[in-house]
């Protein structure tokens, strides 16, 4: 009520003019709800700006501003940089950036600074480089099909920041070489069975076998079986015969080729043939020559047994 009052007699100064004369004038009525009405707007306001102090005051007051996504720096993430592809397989690089943002990620041929992709989008005539993404990762991964030792180089990942980011992947496209086991060269005693087996370091999808240069087409010759696995192909040679001697060549795709000479002898005592070490030569009549060369001294000792039993 003092403050009622208080007001009352304010507003009756200013009307009557006695504190501020240019003021004067009809004088205005003034009513309790009026007064009620502005009392109530002068306890509000206070409280109102006590509150806003005391919630500034909760907030901490080193906690930085939110930033969004697209201001955040990207980051390359931990990658393998250097790869190795043998010659034909798909070879992969992988550049993982974070906080990407709306930035692009794009791939460049350092040696003759060639784009080769920008985003998801293959820019390079040559259709065997290709940018694979998944929306909403961090990986740009570029893809390239059948590379040959002309692919090997640097390739950069690249962020388009200001000053642009970049990260250099090494790319090796090896060559590999097939190889057959044993001697370079084979003497067989007609009539043995040969095995050639050809290995490679990583997996084919096709071996070519040659004699002579021909490919060998065993599917005509009872006498050839040829067994193949991923990275072996063992070629089988059945009672070997002088038309069998000549070169024998194993080319595996994406791989150098390797080869070996076999020669058939007539005749010839066992000892003085060279014998691949995984097996390649052993005559058909082997096991009866062990019974012959046993035999006389299997006789000496039954004999030898009789005449002490005399």
């Amino acid at each position: 009520m003092g403050l009622e009052r208080s007001l009352q007699q304010r507003v009756a100064d200013q009307t009557d003019g006695r504190r501020h004369p240019a003021m004067a004038g009809p004088r205005c009525r003034i009513t309790p709800l009026s007064v009620t009405v502005a009392a109530v707007v002068l306890v509000v306001l206070p409280l109102h700006t006590e509150s806003a102090a005391v919630q500034s005051a909760d907030e901490p007051p080193s906690r930085p501003p939110l930033q969004r996504p697209s201001m955040l720096q990207p980051v390359f993430l931990n990658t393998t940089r250097h790869v190795q592809a043998p010659v034909g397989r798909p070879a992969y690089l992988h550049c993982i950036v974070q906080h990407p943002g709306d930035r692009t990620i794009s791939w460049v041929r350092r040696k003759d600074l060639h784009i080769l992709t920008v985003g998801e989008y293959t820019y390079s005539s040559d259709q065997r480089f290709q940018s694979l993404h998944v929306p909403g990762t961090q990986e740009w991964t570029l893809k390239v099909r059948s590379p040959t030792p002309a692919d090997s180089g640097v390739y950069d990942c690249q962020v388009s920041t200001e000053p642009r980011m970049s990260l250099a992947f090494q790319l090796d496209v090896t060559v590999s070489q097939a190889r057959i086991l044993g001697s370079p060269e084979l003497h067989v005693k007609t009539g043995s069975d040969v095995n050639l087996t050809c290995e490679v370091a990583h997996n084919t999808r096709v071996f070519y076998w040659y004699h002579n240069g021909d490919v060998i087409n065993h599917s005509g010759r009872p006498r050839l079986r040829l067994e193949t696995e991923p990275t072996v192909s063992r070629l089988y040679i059945t009672r070997m015969t002088a038309n069998d001697t000549g070169t024998y060549t194993c080319g595996p795709s994406g791989a150098e080729p390797a080869s070996v000479v076999v020669h058939a002898i007539n005749g010839g005592h066992p000892a003085a043939m060279q014998h691949n070490s995984a097996g390649l030569s052993r005559p058909a009549g082997w096991p009866l020559l062990i019974a012959l060369l046993w035999l006389p001294l299997l006789v000496s000792t039954v004999v030898a047994q009789a005449h002490s039993g005399d």
